[in-house]
């Protein structure tokens, strides 16, 4: 509030609050997340910012699934690339082995 020369009335009517409840809100040992949202507003201030390091969000069954199936997905490229790969030389072998065979028949 000093920082953005804001007077505690003035806070209270931006929060639509009676001024007395000003210094109430400030002594509170917590504090609902709305109402920090709405004071921060008011001061044009983003007090989350000093919490966000100490949240740990919880990620969803299915992002963890996701990444799983990613990893899988990778592995399986990898498989699919050598097996083309095999794929290929045996192809190369089998031309070479043909080439032989009629060279030796003729």
């Amino acid at each position: 509030m000093e920082e953005k020369r804001v007077s505690p009335s003035e806070l209270a009517s931006r929060l639509g609050v009676h001024p007395g409840s000003i210094s109430r809100i400030f002594n509170y040992k917590h504090m609902h997340s709305s109402l920090l949202q709405k004071i921060s507003q008011a001061l044009g201030h983003d007090f989350f910012k000093y919490f966000t390091q100490d949240i740990k969000v919880e990620r969803p069954a299915s992002d963890k699934q996701i990444d799983e199936l990613k990893k899988e997905l990778d592995v399986l490229r990898k498989e699919s690339g050598y097996l083309k790969q095999i794929n290929e030389l045996l192809s190369k072998q089998g031309t070479t082995t043909n080439e032989n065979q009629t060279s030796h028949e003729g």
